[in-house]
């Protein structure tokens, strides 16, 4: 009688064994569920939204660049910043990046500026499938204004922004708060015409966060194929926003470019901008006008020479500081750029800046690395 009792002790012991590791891989099945991921044995059944994933796997990038400058100002010049003279690394992104569901997808971007504490500079949801084929962005983004806005300061095919753009859109361009619909335009003649409209909080251009004034921003986008291996594409956006200096800001930025690509060696860009300014409480600088054009020519695969013209009419005040020089400035700045990959650049770009008054030139020569780790931050 002992002896089956301990037979029966010892084939439960054994049975025991058998059954626990499938019991340890049923629980591993579950732990590791995912989309696309192979199984084995038995798995638990969570109930889901059809179509929405589980599990919240974002993309994650980092881009930026490196930047050195040499410049020619001496140290009495007050434009004289002896910060960049020296290896920085000015820009960096943090960018995550995920589908929600069929309908939308989603990103978070955190900023790494080079002086100051990061920032959120990106957090939206993209709606792709609204009715009627319309497309919105809800939350904080950079809005479409022109043919750079949308672009950060590492995607530039120049070192900065030019600066008679920057001067009234700031360095890193412009970034809203709010809500923007896109649309295709239907017309008789079946042009690609395209609106985008935004709607904004009130310190789009510098306003005080605490208004209850809202910004808004419209562009009307016109693009065609031409000569069979070109595109073309032209428009005009229109801000108006709160001001730092009292009353609306109006802004009105007419743009065109023009590409060539007769193989995949050879690519011709050029691509041109104006600036209208309108602002209040300014005096004879109330109205600002100024323009920059810029060409480019991709003449090997991963070889780019540019030149850039830049026209601008400085602002001459801004918040909190004293007046600036106030004037046409012209600034020339031919550049080379080395593609080592698709996400990772060298650029060499010499600049030369026209004197206001009694100010000497400006002459600098800058070099550039840029990278892009995750493919989110693709570098035109």
């Amino acid at each position: 009688m002992i002896g089956e009792k301990k037979a029966i002790w010892i084939g439960g012991l054994i049975a025991a064994g058998l059954l626990l590791p499938g019991l340890s891989r049923a629980q591993l099945d579950v732990e590791n569920v995912g989309e696309g991921a192979a199984h084995e044995g038995p798995r638990s059944i969570i109930s889901a939204i059809p179509g929405v994933p589980k599990i919240f796997l974002p993309d994650i990038g980092v881009a930026g660049d490196f930047a050195y400058e040499r410049d020619s100002l001496p140290k009495s010049d007050p434009r004289f910043d002896p910060t960049k003279r020296q290896a920085r690394i000015r820009d960096g992104q943090i960018v995550m990046f995920s589908p929600i569901d069929p309908f939308a997808n989603a990103q978070f971007t955190v900023d790494l500026p080079e002086t100051g504490p990061a920032n959120i500079s990106e957090a939206w949801v993209y709606f792709k499938k609204l009715p009627l084929g319309a497309t919105s962005r809800v939350g904080r983004f950079a809005p479409v204004f022109g043919l750079l806005d949308a672009q950060n300061t590492f995607q530039l095919a120049t070192l900065d922004r030019p600066y008679s753009i920057a001067d009234y859109v700031g360095a890193g361009g412009m970034t809203a708060t709010g809500a923007v619909l896109d649309d295709y335009i239907p017309n008789p003649w079946d042009l690609n015409l395209k609106a985008n409209f935004t709607v904004a909080r009130g310190d789009l251009l510098g306003g005080t966060t605490n208004t209850m004034d809202l910004s808004y921003l419209g562009t009307l986008d016109y693009s065609q194929d031409i000569f069979t291996s070109g595109s073309l594409q032209t428009g005009v956006s229109m801000a108006q926003a709160p001001s730092p200096f009292g009353g609306y800001e109006t802004l009105l930025e007419p743009y065109a470019q023009f590409i060539y690509q007769p193989n995949e060696r050879h690519v011709l860009t050029v691509s041109g901008e104006g600036m209208l300014a309108e602002r209040r409480n300014l005096g004879n600088q109330d109205f600002k006008a100024g323009f920059y054009a810029y060409v480019d020519y991709g003449f090997a695969l991963r070889y780019h020479v540019g030149m850039l013209v830049d026209v601008a009419d400085l602002p001459g005040a801004t918040p909190g500081s004293p007046p600036l020089p106030t004037g046409r400035q012209l600034s020339l700045a031919p550049n080379a750029t080395w593609f080592v990959s698709d996400n990772t650049r060298f650029r060499l770009q010499y600049t030369h800046t026209t004197p206001l008054g009694i100010e000497r030139p400006d002459e600098k020569v800058s070099l550039q690395l840029t990278f892009s780790l995750g493919n989110l931050k693709q570098l035109n």
